[in-house]
């Protein structure tokens, strides 16, 4: 039965590395001028002031708008370590990044809370 599971997993990782690779995931870091170049829309959150500069957070789409695994991964990693305008903000950020993931067929990780605490 162990053996078995284990067969089980290891096809699973297979075809999910195949899958990432299929969609052109990335295993490289984003250059600052490629994340720069981002539309707002690759960013799980985005704050307009009041005197119109823009504050953007956790990139996990690339430029051609699709959901970038790692990316996504790393996001999830550093809810906690962003500096929220509005703490509210957190947790429909980690809903959206959820949701990114659910929709992907990863398993689900246990991403951190705004405190830092893991869910």
């Amino acid at each position: 039965m162990a053996s078995r599971r284990r067969t089980i997993a290891w096809l699973v990782t297979v075809v999910v590395h195949a899958l990432s690779s299929a969609a052109g995931v990335s295993a490289e870091p984003w250059k600052q001028a490629y994340v720069d170049a981002l539309p707002d829309e690759a960013f799980a959150v985005l704050y307009v002031r009041v005197d119109g500069t823009r504050s953007r957070h956790l990139p996990h789409h690339d430029a051609g708008g699709r959901v970038d695994l790692p990316h996504l991964r790393s996001a999830l990693a550093r809810l906690a370590q962003v500096r929220w305008e509005n703490p509210a903000d957190a947790e429909q950020a980690r809903q959206h990044l959820l949701a990114h993931q659910a929709a992907l067929g990863v398993r689900r990780e246990h991403a951190r809370l705004p405190d830092g605490r893991r869910r």
